[in-house]
């Protein structure tokens, strides 16, 4: 995949949590206490793994410090 910025190749790989996590994309980051799911523009990326690290397909440019993922149907396809 070329970067959307520069048009560089980018390096294939995966973008992982630490332990436990799962990511998750919304207008803003909800406090400690607040459900996400309630968060304007929620949109679950991956579920919650424990005992393991959450990780999706990805694409990263080292000079743009651009990462592009995939998630759902479409993460097999970066």
């Amino acid at each position: 995949m070329n970067c959307p910025k520069c048009g560089k190749e980018m390096k294939a790989g995966y973008l992982f949590s630490s332990k436990d996590g799962a990511f998750s994309f919304a207008a803003a980051v909800p406090g400690p206490f607040e459900n996400a799911k309630n968060t304007a523009g929620f949109v679950k990326i991956t579920a919650l793994k424990v005992g393991g690290r959450t990780s999706v397909p990805a694409c990263c440019c080292d000079g743009c410090a651009i990462v592009v993922l995939s998630y759902g149907k479409e993460a097999k396809e970066v």
